[in-house]
């Protein structure tokens, strides 16, 4: 027996509500301290991930880097002087009491009930005609390479099956003989740091941290010779958690820094912090990000790069929620990368979101096991079709 479940999100009215929200700059409240050492002053301003016109030249610390396209301003404080920035965090409480002043008492009327994730109705009579043909197995279709992606697909059990290119599930000793003698460089979000949590479990992998959040994660194999490493975007990053300015790394300063070469995998992931963004934001932080890669497979040929996109995550059921964070912002970022990178012949999207849509476990920002493991198989499935 089959069962169909089919859910409205929002309706078109909400997400206009959402079109709009979203392309305010600004409406997240950060802040970043400031210490100077010698006289331990310290001192606490507000900073933008967008242009401020409010603030003249002179009122302003600039920490832009026009070259990557990122920007992050923040109010000049009186005493301290630009230098001594030391940490930044986000307000969230701030944060919600500035985006819900951006939407009415009727707006706010959508997104509760009955016009919020509601279950349309299936008539249970109905039947679903099963085709006698069987679709193609595993063994018959094309190895995943650089222009099969392997996002098209359905869930058997536990497993994701893509009905485009094998994905083949990898069991432990799979993955080592995948990956060694190979680097593997992932920066993103923390649904990025997932994988290489899973690969230090499974390889397994030796870590030593520097700093949980920000910093860089290492880990080595020497059995294998297979080293992983990974490191957070640069900000804006919504989290609560004090973390030091220094630290941060824009994905462009980390390409060009990279050796590259044949032995060599990038693997990068930009959503779950930038839904809040203008999608202006994005495109223009991808655009670096691109030419970046573009150079990085000049001067290395045969690294392999890859581009995740978002998944689904927990649904809130608060308001300020789905105005920071709804999985129709989401989506819209998954829509931005599919276009930048669709036809980019350095670069192999691996798109995870129709899987995560239809997926067994619940809807997630740090997926369950079985969502992470698939997600590694696609992956891995690129690297080693064979």
């Amino acid at each position: 027996m089959y069962a169909i479940k089919i859910q409205l999100v929002h309706p078109s009215e909400a997400v206009k509500v959402l079109q709009r929200v979203r392309e305010v700059p600004n409406k997240r409240v950060f802040n970043c301290s400031l210490v100077d050492v010698k006289t331990k002053a310290t001192d606490t301003t507000q900073c933008f991930s967008s242009a401020n016109p409010s603030l003249l030249p002179h009122q302003q610390c600039d920490f832009s880097k026009p070259e990557v396209n990122g920007t992050w301003i923040c109010e000049k404080p009186d005493k301290l002087p630009c230098s001594t920035i030391s940490k930044c965090r986000w307000e969230s409480h701030h944060s919600v009491v500035k985006v819900l002043e951006l939407v009415s008492n009727e707006e706010k009327k959508l997104f509760q009930k009955p016009y919020l994730e509601e279950e349309l109705k299936v008539d249970p009579m109905e039947t679903i005609q099963i085709l006698d043909a069987e679709p193609p197995t595993a063994q018959h279709l094309p190895a995943c390479t650089w222009d099969k992606s392997a996002a098209l697909g359905h869930w058997s059990g536990k497993v994701w099956t893509s009905s485009v290119c094998n994905v083949r599930v990898f069991a432990q000793n799979d993955i080592q003989r995948c990956l060694a003698n190979k680097t593997v460089y992932m920066q993103g979000d923390s649904t990025i740091r997932q994988w290489s949590q899973r690969l230090q479990e499974v390889v397994p992998l030796y870590f030593s941290t520097m700093n949980y959040f920000t910093g860089l994660h290492g880990g080595d194999n020497s059995q294998w010779n297979i080293s992983v490493r990974c490191r957070f975007h640069h900000i804006p990053i919504q989290t609560g958690t004090w973390t030091i300015f220094s630290d941060f790394r824009y994905v462009v300063d980390e390409l060009n820094a990279t050796p590259g070469g044949p032995d060599t995998v990038i693997v990068l992931g930009l959503w779950a912090h930038f839904t809040a963004e203008p999608l202006e934001l994005l495109w223009s932080r991808l655009y670096a990000i691109r030419g970046a890669i573009h150079r990085l497979v000049r001067r290395s040929p045969g690294t392999k790069v890859f581009v995740r996109t978002g998944t689904t995550r927990e649904h809130g059921g608060w308001l300020a929620y789905y105005l920071l964070g709804s999985d129709w912002l989401a989506y819209q970022i998954t829509e931005v990368i599919r276009e930048m990178f669709r036809a980019d012949p350095d670069v192999v999207v691996l798109d995870t979101w129709d899987m995560s849509v239809c997926q067994p476990g619940k809807d997630n920002v740090h997926p369950d096991q079985n969502m992470v493991d698939s997600q590694l198989n696609m992956l891995l499935s690129h690297i080693c079709p064979n």
